[in-house]
């Protein structure tokens, strides 16, 4: 699957995937992984990533993935 971090989710990004941070990489995960399990592949520490997309679609933490998914991460806003 390809993974692009957004915000501050972005200092995750492996230091293998090469590219710059903001430049989507590809991440292996099992089939049924879910995104919750993704972001603590990527050292994601719990309750960081406040919204995530796969194939352009809003979907909750638990959304299980399959191989080709075009994951988005996003942390929580900041702002006032």
């Amino acid at each position: 699957m390809t993974v692009k971090l957004y915000g501050t989710l972005r200092r995750y990004r492996p230091e293998a995937a090469g590219g710059a941070p903001h430049h989507p990489f590809s991440v292996s995960m099992p089939d049924g992984a879910t995104l919750a399990q993704l972001a603590a592949h990527l050292g994601v520490p719990e309750g960081l990533v406040n919204a995530a997309a796969v194939n352009g679609q809003a979907v909750e933490s638990e959304t299980p993935l399959q191989d080709g998914d075009e994951v988005g991460l996003f942390p929580p806003a900041a702002g006032g």
